[in-house]
């Protein structure tokens, strides 16, 4: 079950919310520019977060069904399956997924579609709650819905998926309080945040309430564990193991067969014929 429209709108309208998509949108600036003249889309609620790619040749949200979308707005909506989306393959040269994989039956089968739409030198950016973030914890924020993600299982969906991960960025270091004095020192608490991250975070935890992966399309890694897996490494090759298992157990039928067809032959040597003689006996030789 997705969270509603109507539940995101509300808290992206409010003072909070706004001031989340700013941050989060300056980050997907940083990352990629204006994207002019490459094709964009977004899967989620990813519409409060596109407004940098003003230069995209083409920019469309592609919404979950079980969420719902108004009509209107500044960016082109529209309502898809989570994992059948209605765009050709490759047509995609920047996409970014954001509440649009905590929520989602199939985690593997979404980042699947994602790699069909993508160009070959296609870019992705997930962004997931952190799953030690304050934010996940607060239900009154819409990164508390679902299942959120640490870094490394990002990382790891990503590369079981055929996406190679190039970069790395948090967001949301202030606490998911409503409180104008605290907001207002939310800015200063992101720069802070970012500095933190620039030194790495093996000594502090990641503390962020959202985790931002960039990931190259790649063809190099398979996908591993899901439906949509084709030609998976060890499926078609073959395994000298079970060669050897089919050798021993060909060598023991052979060697049961003939057992099996002596006995045959015994059987059938010894049986009488009509008139009462035995097949295979010797008839004594006439004067």
């Amino acid at each position: 079950m997705r969270t509603p429209m109507s539940d995101l709108e509300a808290f992206y309208d409010g003072e909070m919310g706004t001031l989340v998509a700013h941050i989060v949108a300056e980050k997907l600036r940083q990352a990629w520019g204006e994207a002019k003249g490459l094709r964009v889309a977004g899967f989620g609620h990813a519409a409060p977060f596109l407004s940098p790619f003003t230069a995209a040749e083409r920019l469309v949200s592609l919404v979950p069904q079980g969420m719902g979308v108004r009509a209107g707005g500044d960016v082109p909506s529209c309502l898809v399956a989570d994992h059948h989306w209605p765009l050709p393959d490759a047509s995609i040269d920047r996409l970014v997924l954001i509440h649009g994989l905590e929520e989602v039956s199939g985690p593997r089968r979404l980042m699947r579609e994602a790699w069909r739409v993508l160009a070959d030198d296609g870019l992705l950016i997930v962004a997931a709650a952190n799953r030690r973030g304050p934010w996940s914890l607060v239900e009154t924020s819409p990164f508390a819905a679902g299942r959120p993600y640490s870094r490394r299982q990002l990382d790891r969906l990503l590369g079981d998926c055929l996406f190679q991960p190039t970069a790395h960025a948090t967001a949301l270091h202030f606490p998911p309080v409503a409180s104008s004095a605290l907001l207002r020192l939310a800015k200063t608490w992101e720069r802070l945040g970012s500095s933190v991250e620039g030194l790495g975070w093996f000594f502090l935890p990641n503390l962020a309430g959202l985790n931002l992966v960039e990931a190259r399309k790649s063809t190099a890694v398979p996908i591993r564990g899901s439906k949509a897996e084709v030609f998976r490494p060890g499926i078609l090759a073959p395994n000298p193991a079970a060669g050897m298992r089919a050798h021993g157990r060909d060598a023991g039928y052979q060697a049961r067969d003939k057992r099996n067809s002596a006995a045959s032959d015994r059987r059938f040597a010894n049986s009488p014929l009509p008139g009462g003689k035995a097949r295979g006996a010797s008839e004594p030789e006439r004067p």
